[in-house]
């Protein structure tokens, strides 16, 4: 059976990354027509009825839908094309990074365009009503008036909501769950004032064989109103059951999940998050948005697993460290603010986010530290709020070349300690590579090691060390540049050359890339010089780490080599990334 889903998977995906062309004249099927208006009427499809035109360097982001067109495209749409009734014209140099879909009409110059989709032309036209800036299907049954208005009215709750039962993998394999599954209902309905879709989902976990107990299950519901289409507010309300991440910002979900499934590795630790929350957001588009988040939650260690892998898989995992057991109240605000013209690949723009969180609840067991004995207060109840940002710049500096800079910091403000599900660390492939994940070189008993990146306290020789080396330090910072340019080689004579290999996600070419990193973690509280600092103190420059590096990117997969400056003596590291690095 496992073979099976992986072959009709693996089926589903070739098929869509080779973008197979549709041949032209062919009947209208049903499911296209609705196809069709889904994608025409969707919340975020920008729609032009008439001739329009996107000029050459000008940049559409999202899904674009043309009615009795025809529709010209010189610059780039960062999404699909959707055509009723209407031409589409591809000038020289156009770039379409999805599907398009043509009922009605044809396309042109589609030889001298990038598409990284499939093209889909059926000759047949589409009869179709306007209702407002939305379309609705012409019914065919215009014999009786109320036999007309039932048929409108079941085509348009059709058109305009969806119910599915859903099966789907959930964040990432890693080794307390190995794959997460969610399985359930989803129900959704469109209206002119805007969306409600209800989610209760299922989770199955595939450690154990899918075992069915306790450790294995757990769910995740969702009930949402959106008021507004391309601005306006959400309010929601959750109840989960599921693992979650300790320090999600430094690697995507693939990545940690390919180097746990392949090869042994995995590089995040995870606690149990149990409880209900509501939210509010204000958004506009999809540059900005503000959310602020009510929970009470329940936090609970995890166990590692032994969830198979490709390779190594008899070697031991990394233990998942144990984290603080309590009952938490938390009140999080996040601001995002995202101008990219690419969130995969940008080359210009700016992305920033900051996210505040404050916590109160009571402590039930303390995880175990490299300091010892933590300060524990009465009864366990603790107070505390705590800061993440991160601000990013693309700049394009000329036709084939780009300048990057990234600055990342945060941590613990007020209150008592942060719990170790709220810290932080530095090094590995996530954020700077030149030193090796959560390990420390050298004496890890010597009073003069100290642990910058990681922040543990390795001069203590009676104090037991805690398995899985956790993220200790409360405050860190970290700065990123990075220069690109193209590389005029073509290892394999198909990434630049080759317009087919383009229309399948392929054709940004091969690069190189030199990066420089500096960074540094450091607990609060009374000041040792080294590796506490008072809360209004930071650390002197001199003791940030440094690392540099070289890449070579082959379209998406980036083959990267860096070595750390800070540490004599310590060799190159090498690493993949499939995403850029920041």
């Amino acid at each position: 059976m496992r073979r099976v889903r992986i072959a009709v998977a693996a089926s589903c995906w070739i098929t869509t990354a080779l973008g197979a062309q549709v041949p032209d004249s062919r009947d209208l099927p049903r499911e296209v027509a609705d196809e069709v208006l889904l994608l025409f009427n969707a919340e975020r499809t920008q729609r032009f009825s008439g001739r329009h035109e996107i000029p050459r360097g000008e940049a559409v982001r999202g899904d674009v839908a043309v009615l009795n067109g025809p529709l010209v495209v010189g610059g780039h749409v960062i999404g699909r094309i959707v055509a009723v009734n209407a031409d589409i014209e591809l000038q020289p140099g156009a770039i379409v990074d999805g599907d398009i879909l043509v009922v009605g009409g044809g396309v042109t110059g589609r030889d001298s365009a990038t598409i990284s989709g499939s093209i889909r032309t059926y000759s047949t036209r589409l009869a179709v009503r306007r209702d407002g800036d939305m379309l609705s299907r012409r019914d065919p049954v215009v014999d009786e008036e109320r036999s007309e208005r039932w048929w409108r009215r079941r085509d348009r709750f059709r058109e305009r909501g969806w119910g599915e039962l859903r099966l789907f993998s959930a964040r990432t394999y890693n080794r307390v769950e190995g794959l997460p599954i969610h399985v359930g209902p989803v129900f959704g309905r469109e209206f002119d004032w805007g969306r409600l879709s209800i989610d209760a989902l299922g989770v199955i976990r595939s450690a154990d064989s899918f075992e069915w107990t306790p450790a294995n299950i757990g769910h995740s519901a969702k009930v949402e109103v959106r008021l507004g289409r391309d601005g306006g507010v959400r309010l929601g309300a959750r109840h989960v059951d599921v693992v979650d991440e300790v320090e999600p910002w430094q690697l995507s979900d693939t990545e940690v999940g390919l180097a746990s499934f392949f090869l042994h590795r995995d590089y995040r630790d995870y606690f149990n998050r149990h409880g209900g929350s509501v939210y509010a957001s204000v958004y506009r588009g999809s540059d900005i948005d503000v959310t602020t988040s009510y929970s009470h939650q329940r936090w609970a260690t995890r166990d590692t697993r032994d969830p198979w892998t490709l390779f190594r898989d008899t070697q031991t995992w990394r233990v998942n460290p144990q984290m603080d057991d309590g009952k938490f109240h938390l009140v999080n605000t996040t601001v995002r603010y995202d101008t990219r013209d690419d969130d995969r690949n940008p080359w210009r723009g700016w992305y920033l986010r900051a996210d505040y969180e404050y916590g109160t609840g009571r402590i039930e067991r303390y995880a175990l530290t490299s300091a010892g004995v933590r300060d524990e207060s009465p009864g366990g109840q603790t107070t505390y709020d705590r800061l993440f940002l991160d601000f990013r710049r693309y700049n394009r500096v000329g036709p084939d070349a780009q300048l990057n800079f990234r600055l990342a910091l945060g941590g613990w403000l007020s209150g008592d300690e942060l719990p170790l599900q709220r810290r932080f660390s530095l090094g590995g492939p996530g954020s700077m590579p030149g030193y090796d994940f959560r390990r420390l070189t050298g004496n890890r008993f010597d009073p003069a090691t100290v642990d910058y990146l990681g922040c543990g306290n390795y001069g203590v020789q009676d104090v037991p060390l805690p398995q899985g080396a956790p993220a200790e330090c409360e405050r860190f910072a970290l700065a990123q540049v990075e220069f690109r340019g193209d590389l005029d080689i073509d290892p394999f004579g198909i990434l630049d050359q080759d317009r087919e290999w383009r229309r399948r996600g392929w054709g940004r070419g091969t690069k190189w890339v030199v990066f420089a990193d500096a960074g540094r973690g450091w607990l609060v509280g009374s000041p040792d010089g080294a590796r506490t600092f008072a809360k209004g103190s930071f650390p002197k420059l001199s003791t940030f780490q440094t690392d540099i590096g070289f890449g070579i990117l082959l379209d998406d997969i980036g083959i990267y080599a860096s070595k750390a400056l800070s540490q004599g003596g310590s060799p190159v590291n090498f690493h993949i990334r499939l995403r850029p690095r920041f």
